[in-house]
């Protein structure tokens, strides 16, 4: 009897994995097969949970959220003053100062407390230099020590103004920064010595274009500062743009 069973088996296993394997047979024991394997796997996993512990306290990786910075405005005086070389302040400028209809240009470069420019106005183009506190001008290839040589040059100085900012709250639309600056802290800032004061505040334009927190361009307009300087109603602007940040080339001022 058993032998009989034994060729049995023996012909159904012919019949499903053999050379001449019947298709039928083949394909039931191939689904018998799937469920056996599927059933044993079901068992390890309940009798070993362990391992299903483990893969499911594995740490899962998320992209984090982009993070959207928006410059400081109070960080303006180092977006001029970049570390290059030996010189912390480094870059070209362009400054364009309109006083009611009356066009001056100031192009130049500025390292640290040395400085170089050309004014342009109706008069024409005169070369100049300044070091420290003190302004020269271009003669037979040697800069000569004079006074002053242009109003405008008291509202190129860009630390007075920046201070100021960095007290003011601006209003930000993409790129530029717009303030309203009172006249009483340009005066104090300007002037720290005068005595004068303002009797019924006004305030003046400033805006600011940065890109890549660095400082490109001021747009400023001080018409009523300047018309409470002087007691006329003026028209007072001024463009400044800024270049070669950090990237300037040093210059030798010769002097006698």
């Amino acid at each position: 009897m058993k032998s009989k069973n034994t060729e049995n088996i023996k012909e159904i296993l012919k019949q499903c994995f053999g050379k001449e394997k019947n298709e039928r047979y083949n394909a039931i024991a191939m689904l018998i097969v799937f469920g056996l394997f599927l059933t044993i796997a079901i068992i390890i996993a309940r009798i070993d949970p362990a391992s299903s512990t483990t893969q499911n306290q594995k740490p899962q990786t998320t992209t984090p959220p982009p993070t959207n910075i928006t410059p400081k405005p109070t960080d303006h005086v180092e977006d001029i003053e970049q570390n290059t070389g030996d010189y912390e302040i480094n870059y070209s400028y362009l400054y364009t100062f309109n006083l009611n209809g009356v066009e001056e240009v100031i192009t130049g470069k500025r390292l640290d407390t040395k400085e170089i420019f050309t004014i342009i106005n109706n008069n024409g183009s005169t070369e100049y230099a300044k070091l420290s506190d003190n302004y020269l001008k271009k003669e037979n290839g040697k800069y000569q020590l004079i006074n002053k040589p242009s109003m405008n040059l008291n509202y190129s100085d860009l630390e007075p103004l920046l201070e100021i900012l960095e007290n003011l709250p601006p209003s930000l639309n993409l790129n530029q920064y717009s303030y309203s600056v009172p006249t009483s802290m340009l005066l104090k800032e300007y002037y720290p010595e005068s005595t004068q004061a303002v009797p019924t505040e006004t305030y003046n334009s400033v805006i600011m274009t940065r890109n890549n927190n660095t400082i490109e361009r001021l747009d400023i307009d001080y018409s009523n500062f300047y018309s409470f300087l002087t007691g006329t109603i003026s028209t007072y602007t001024a463009t400044m743009e800024f270049n070669n940040i950090g990237t300037t080339e040093d210059f030798i001022i010769k002097v006698d």
